[in-house]
């Protein structure tokens, strides 16, 4: 989850800073758009090693005790939710940005 989070902290970094001139335009929008891009992306990835370590446990302890699976199952959604909260406000953000700048 960490790397998803650091996406999206540099992502909004060069939104923030095409918004007030401190990076070009045309930068900052690139690199944003990149950022948004691929943090679904990594949220993907987060969904696929929590589904595989669910079923290693699933494997080893069966399918009766549903407790043992929640780990895997939690590190799924959460993954997921977190690409999808970055790069949400990251599309919306970058698309703003371009259109204030005639891009």
């Amino acid at each position: 989850m960490l790397p998803i989070l650091l996406i999206g902290a540099f992502g909004f970094y060069y939104l923030y800073c095409g918004f007030f001139g401190t990076m070009p335009v045309h930068k900052a929008l690139h690199m944003s758009g990149i950022m948004a891009k691929v943090a679904p992306l990594l949220g993907l990835l987060g969904t696929v090693t929590g589904m595989v370590q669910t079923f290693k446990v699933i494997t080893v302890y069966g399918n009766q005790n549903p407790v043992l699976m929640a780990d895997g199952i939690s590190e799924a959604l959460i993954t997921t939710q977190s690409g999808l909260v970055i790069a949400f406000p990251l599309l919306l953000l970058n698309h703003r940005l371009a259109e204030k700048h005639g891009k």
